[in-house]
Order: structure tokens, then C-alpha cells, then sequence
């Protein structure tokens, strides 16, 4: 997705270095109106299609557990979709320098951001229900993510982040609750739980990286996908065999290479940091907010699982959280009239 502000160098966008410690944002006064209406209009665009992207592989991915597809085959699926369609703009970007981020930082971001991280994400699928995976991961990484800008990127943290960060805390912990909860009936839906936020703290830790070394988001995708597709191919045809990926149905594992591969792992990766770019981190990280609320929703009619109880209020307080930490509720709230 290029927006006004891409940058087509390999280091970082320029706007990240000119801006403020939370990414620049929109309200600079140096920007003129018009132009800073239309980095809103990009951004909002690029944060809705993350949150929609995200929202649709959340579902997609339990939806085709529950189908008959091994958490192998989503993984094969997405990193030969994303790592095909990222081949060429990192060949012509230079594949040597790996589009200038080099061996090392690339090795770092792929064992983040990649093939670890969708392992462990799409794994929990397989005991978790898509409630338990839509919640708990992106609020997860947005709270581990601002504490980390807080302390790593010096970042300040104010009350609102530490209030909110106790209300999702608390919110994680109902949704946890209610896997342990059923772990007497025979299921293990803890153990998915702990795999979604073992990812996020995974990504967590992809976003603060690529924050810090001011990398090209569209150039870092590239490198994770292209690295990720060379590891996890050949590794999943030796475990998994040519003939089981023969018998799979196609239309099954095409459908899941598009959203798990086009959409998740390039489309939703990129709207994401443009976003931050954009819009600054205080007003990007709405919309992970709101992932939850729309794959709950998403995911009624997809794979017929209605929340319970504890869900429901783990969603609510989920969503509560997170939207103190970046100050909505805040804005909303009626102010007290100066003395």
C-alpha cells in the first residue's frame, strides 16, 4: 500500500526521523492542512484495512483447523503465498543486501515476525477457540508494544497507559480463566491461550525492532516473507510429505494462502506500520483495538462459535483497556470546566 509518505529507500521514512517519539503523527504544525489531511485519510484507510486483514485470519485460520487443515499446512500456505508475491520488489531491491536491512537484522526480524511467530499464533487454533486468539494476541502486543516504547524508545507513559494496561491485564486473565476452566472436560484450551501470547511477545519485539531501526516496512515485510517461504517449504515437505500435500483439498489450501498469506502476511503487515507512520503510535494502535470486536463477530457465522460468559467479559474488558491506554475514553469523557 503506498501512501504519500512511503519512503523507497532502504534505511527508514524520513517522516519517522522528523517526527515526534511517537512516530511523528499527524498534528505537526510544520505540515500544512492539506497535506496533513491526507496523511489522516491514508492512515485511517491503512489502520481499517489492518483491522479488517487481521480480523478475517483470525477467523480464517480457525475456521480451517476445525476443516481438517494441520496448523503445517496454514504455515506452508502463507509463507509460499507472501514469500512469492514479495520475491520480486526484494530481487529488485537487492537480494545480496537483503533491500539493504542486511544478513543479521534479517535473521532477527524473520525469527520474530516469522515463520516462530505464525507457528505459534496459528497453532493455538488448534486448541483455543477464535475468541480466546482474537483477544488475547492483539491486545497482548499493544500493551507489551507501548511498554517496550516506554522503556526502550523512551517513550512517555502516562496514567492512561498504566490504567489501561491493568484493565486488559485483567481482561487476558478472564479469557485465560475460562480455558483453564474447561481443562477438566477433556480440552486444553490454556495451552492454546499460551502459545497466542508467546506470539505476541514474539511480534511485540518485531515492532519495537523495526521501530528502532528505522526500517522501510514495505522492504522489512519482503525479507521476512522471501526468508520465511526458504525455511518453512522445504522443511514442511519433509515433514509433511508431497503426497499429504496432495491429498489436501485445494480450494481449502488456496483460500488460506490468500488470507493467510496475501492478506496477513503482506497486506495487514504493511497497512499496520503505515498506519503507525501515519498516524503516530498513540492513534495507530486503535485499531488492534478493535480486532476483537470484529472477529468475535466475524467469527459467529464462520465457525459458529459464540463467546461465553467469561468471553464476553474478557472482550469487554479487553476493549475497555485498550482504548484507555491510547486515550479514548479520555476524549469522550465529559471535562471539568477550569477554575
Amino acid at each position: 500500500m503506498e501512501s504519500p509518505s512511503s519512503s523507497r529507500r532502504g534505511g527508514g521514512d524520513p517522516s519517522d526521523r522528523a517526527g515526534s517519539p511517537a512516530g511523528g503523527g499527524i498534528g505537526s504544525a510544520q505540515v500544512p492542512d492539506a497535506t496533513q489531511a491526507r496523511r489522516l485519510r491514508w492512515g485511517v484507510l491503512s489502520g481499517a484495512t489492518m483491522a479488517l486483514g487481521a480480523s478475517l485470519s483470525f477467523a480464517a485460520a480457525r475456521a480451517g483447523i476445525v476443516g481438517g487443515l494441520e496448523v503445517a499446512d496454514l504455515i506452508f500456505a502463507r509463507f509460499v503465498v507472501a514469500g512469492l508475491v514479495m520475491l520480486p520488489p526484494l530481487l529488485r531491491w537487492g537480494f545480496s543486501s537483503l533491500a539493504g536491512i542486511g544478513l543479521r537484522r534479517a535473521v532477527v526480524l524473520t525469527a520474530l515476525g516469522g515463520a516462530p511467530f505464525a507457528l505459534l499464533q496459528t497453532g493455538g487454533y488448534g486448541f483455543a477457540p477464535l475468541a480466546h486468539g482474537a483477544v488475547i494476541a492483539p491486545s497482548t502486543v499493544t500493551i507489551v508494544s507501548t511498554i517496550g516504547a516506554a522503556v526502550f524508545l523512551r517513550e512517555r507513559l502516562g496514567r492512561a497507559h498504566i490504567a489501561g494496561a491493568a484493565i486488559v491485564l485483567l481482561g487476558i486473565a478472564l479469557i485465560g480463566w475460562d480455558g483453564i476452566a474447561h481443562a477438566a472436560t477433556g480440552t486444553r484450551a490454556w495451552v492454546g491461550d499460551l502459545m497466542f501470547f508467546v506470539s505476541s511477545l514474539l511480534w511485540a519485539g518485531f515492532t519495537l525492532l523495526l521501530r528502532h531501526w528505522r526500517l522501510s516496512a514495505v522492504r522489512a515485510t519482503a525479507v521476512v516473507a522471501v526468508l520465511s517461504m526458504a525455511v518453512t517449504t522445504p522443511a514442511y515437505l519433509l515433514w509433511s510429505g508431497v503426497a499429504h500435500l496432495a491429498g489436501l483439498p485445494l480450494g481449502s489450501l488456496a483460500l488460506q494462502g490468500l488470507l493467510q498469506g496475501g492478506l496477513q502476511g503482506v497486506v495487514t503487515m504493511i497497512a499496520y506500520s503505515q498506519a503507525v507512520l501515519l498516524l503516530g503510535v498513540s492513534r495507530a494502535v486503535l485499531f488492534p483495538a478493535i480486532v476483537p470486536a470484529v472477529s468475535v463477530l466475524i467469527g459467529i457465522p464462520i465457525v459458529a462459535e459464540i463467546p461465553g460468559t467469561l468471553q464476553w467479559a474478557g472482550l469487554g474488558l479487553v476493549t475497555i483497556g485498550l482504548l484507555t491506554t491510547i486515550g479514548v475514553l479520555g476524549r469522550l469523557l465529559p471535562r471539568r470546566p477550569a477554575r
